[in-house]
This record gives C-alpha cells, sequence and structure tokens, in this order.
C-alpha cells in the first residue's frame, strides 16, 4: 500500500477529525451519578455541566430526568436564556441536547409557557436560539395533536 494511502486511511479511520465524537460508554457508576442529577438541574451551566459528563448516558430515565430539568429551565426560569444562548454559542452539541429534551413529556401549560416566553420575551442576543424553540414547540404541538 502507498504511503499516500496508509495516510487516507488513518485520517477517515480516526473518529475525531472531520467532526465526529468518540463514543464513550456510559459507566454504571457515571449511570447512577447522571440519573441521580439529571432531573434536579436548577441552571444552565449545571445542565450544560452534566451533559459534558453524561451524555453518554442520556436515554431511558437519565434522558427522561433532562428533559425534566430543560423543560422547566425554559418553562419556569426563562429569564436565564441569555446564559443558555452563551453555552450553545460555544457548544453546538448542547443546543441540540437542549431542543432534543424539549419533547413530549413536557406538560400542556409548560410547552404553552415556553413558547409565550420564545415568542413574547426573547432577548435580541437570543433570537436566533428562541426561533429554534418556537419551530421545536410547533414539533411537539403538531406531534400531541395529529390531525
Amino acid at each position: 500500500m502507498n504511503s499516500m494511502m496508509t495516510v487516507v486511511l488513518i485520517l477517515l479511520s480516526n473518529p475525531l477529525l472531520f467532526g465526529g465524537q468518540l463514543k464513550v460508554a456510559c459507566t454504571k457508576e457515571d449511570a447512577i451519578r447522571a440519573d441521580t442529577e439529571a432531573s434536579s438541574l436548577k441552571t444552565w451551566t449545571e445542565v450544560h455541566n452534566s451533559y459534558k459528563r453524561f451524555a453518554q448516558c442520556d436515554d431511558a430515565s437519565i434522558g427522561e430526568g433532562y428533559s425534566n430539568s430543560v423543560a422547566h429551565l425554559l418553562s419556569d426560569d426563562w429569564g436565564n436564556i441569555d446564559k443558555l444562548n452563551q453555552l450553545i454559542s460555544r457548544d453546538k452539541g448542547f443546543e441540540k441536547f437542549v431542543l432534543r429534551h424539549m419533547d413530549e413529556l413536557m406538560t400542556p401549560t409548560q410547552l404553552m409557557n415556553i413558547l409565550d416566553n420564545a415568542v413574547f420575551h426573547c432577548s435580541v442576543s437570543s433570537k436566533r436560539l428562541c426561533s429554534e424553540i418556537i419551530v421545536r414547540t410547533k414539533e411537539i404541538s403538531s406531534h400531541s395533536n395529529p390531525h
């Protein structure tokens, strides 16, 4: 095999290149810690730190816990939307995480509060994020009430 072919194969096989990420296993200890904290995160910084530590554990009851925290923060703690915007501006994976955890587990009241916040209480600096949140609330509504 020539050296150029070898270099290409090495580059293509490295998951950290070209925007890929290594898949880290969720250990039993990580799962327990993630499950313990996922539904009780009180700030966007706490959610982001938990996401960075335990993203590999994000499914089942842990995912439901994250959904609960995200719904609470977007519905009842909108005053900190600019902090969320700062975090996602540096971490696009976190933005996907937050939008994914806006889901059917939210109560109808939470969904309406989030939509109201995004439409009527969005800061100028967070307009793009608010637009994404509005789109996501409409997707959830259409799944919850198929006509």
